[in-house]
């Protein structure tokens, strides 16, 4: 028979921000196991931005798009003529947490994040990829790098400028 002795608490981290992440067990029957077998409480995890991700200069031309993929080399698709290969990276982030803890990634949807200059120009920012690819695996001190990449659709004859935004990146433990 079980006492109160035998529990282990069970804490929930509420999110602080988009790059702070909630730590808790997915069903009430792991919970209960966590409790019974005394499994250590995760600890939060946290994911913070290190490097923007960038598109580099490129010319509109007719349209297409400029991909970044999460080694932060790019292509194009269409009219779009790319200008120095070197000026294109990847987002980072640092993901710290519990050793060894594997995690869930996900990445904006299609069609919900948009780039816009100071006049009110805007393009399109979809296909995010990441690596590691949909799960990581911290190392044994409880880091990792997460890359993250996108393709920007670039409209007929896009006004130049400077394009800014964000998205939310998201790490869950699994």
């Amino acid at each position: 028979m079980l006492g109160a002795a035998d529990l282990v608490p069970i804490q929930f981290f509420q999110p602080h921000a988009l790059r702070l992440l909630p730590s808790c067990l997915p069903a009430a029957a792991l919970v209960t196991a966590a409790c019974l077998f005394k499994a250590p409480t995760a600890q939060a995890q946290t994911l913070a931005s290190t490097v923007g991700l960038s598109f580099g200069a490129f010319i509109a031309g007719t349209g297409g798009t400029v991909t970044v993929n999460a080694n932060g080399w790019r292509s194009k698709t269409g009219g779009a003529a790319l200008i120095g290969q070197a000026s294109s990276t990847a987002a980072q982030f640092f993901v710290q947490g519990t050793a060894a803890a594997t995690y869930a990634i996900t990445l904006p949807a299609d069609g919900s994040v948009t780039l816009m200059d100071t006049s009110g120009h805007s393009m399109a920012l979809n296909g995010f990829v990441s690596y590691p690819s949909a799960t990581g695996t911290l190392s044994g001190g409880g880091m990792q790098t997460l890359s993250v990449g996108a393709t920007l659709s670039v409209n007929n004859a896009q006004p130049r400028g400077s394009y800014s935004g964000s998205f939310p990146v998201t790490v869950h433990y699994n």
